[in-house]
């Protein structure tokens, strides 16, 4: 009986010490909004939302609309590629950079990052000097970890790369 207990015990902690291995439905603490947009625009069906990082979302303003967008990591199913999709509020339009879709020096693969933060308009203005007149909104900050780094911004038509320390 004991033996049966553990074997039970462990059958059921197992999905748990995954921990951040992707999973089908990692869509648990997404935004319902996006969840829905992905849904509707056939996202779903190309990619899963992805638990490789934490968080596994970011919101700022990226478009510069005054609106909140929504920033998730996520997986395509096709190649397994890990990437950003960028959901803009206002258009309700969903932009991928990585998985799949190549920007910059951050390749079409971003399995390398391991940290990403928002970066409000104003300090990522300050980091980009001269180009910052094409800077519609927040950044996003991309990195890794004792090696190099980007900010990532929506210029009024498409997201650019702007290669950082290395």
């Amino acid at each position: 009986m004991n033996l049966l207990l553990r074997i039970l015990l462990f059958v059921s902690l197992a999905p748990l010490a995954a921990g951040g291995q992707d999973s089908p439905d990692n869509s648990g603490n997404i935004p319902q909004s996006v969840k829905e947009l992905f849904k509707t625009s056939g996202f779903e069906k190309r990619f899963d939302f992805s638990s490789n990082l934490k968080p596994s979302y970011l919101k700022g303003d990226f478009d510069g609309d005054g609106k909140p967008d929504v920033a998730v990591l996520v997986k395509q199913k096709a190649g397994g590629k890990i990437g950003i999709a960028l959901c803009h509020s206002s258009t309700k339009k969903i932009l991928i950079i990585g998985a799949g879709t190549t920007i910059g020096n951050g390749g079409d693969n971003f399995d390398w990052m391991d940290i990403w933060k928002v970066v409000p308009k104003a300090a990522a203005a300050k980091r980009l000097g001269r180009a910052a007149g094409a800077l519609k909104g927040d950044a996003l900050h991309v990195e890794k970890s004792e090696s190099a780094s980007a900010l990532i911004y929506w210029n009024g038509t498409k997201y650019v790369w702007r290669q950082g320390a290395d």
